[in-house]
């Protein structure tokens, strides 16, 4: 039993390390986008909201959507007083910003960081409070 236990664990390290030698890039691959996706994405985030676009020419571009149309969208960028119509078939990524979800998470994450931090200091200073009390006689005639 016990050797079987060893050579689990010494298994269960070696495909550990492995995992952590792997690059990134073979976690995990993206998705390719095809227009129908991307177009569902645009008009989901909507009119007036801010998204960044890589396209197929290696152009990144990031703005607010001013106009969705059946084949493209125009972007309106933050320096440029020109709209940017961007086709849906030429976008290979598209960054719409944190879920819900995400957003949630990271409420719920900085709340408990900061209840444990307070629970903490308070815990540490209200026994640094308490003094025990000292002896009077020695414990040992």
């Amino acid at each position: 039993m016990r050797h079987l236990l060893c050579s689990l664990s010494a298994t269960v390290a070696s495909l550990l390390i492995a995992v952590l030698l792997l690059p990134p890039a073979a976690y995990a691959k993206s998705k390719p986008l095809d227009a129908a996706t991307v177009h569902a994405r645009i008009v989901k985030r909507g009119l007036d909201n801010w998204v960044g676009v890589e396209q197929a020419n290696g152009v990144a571009l990031f703005g607010r959507i001013i106009a969705i149309n059946p084949d493209s969208f125009t972007l309106q960028l933050p320096n440029d007083p020109e709209p940017v119509s961007v086709a849906y078939a030429n976008v290979i990524d598209l960054r719409t910003g944190f879920s819900r979800g995400q957003k949630i998470f990271a409420i719920c994450a900085i709340a408990g960081t900061a209840a444990l931090g307070i629970w903490g200091f308070v815990h540490v200073h209200d026994l640094q409070q308490q003094k025990l009390p000292t002896p009077t006689a020695p414990a040992f005639p």
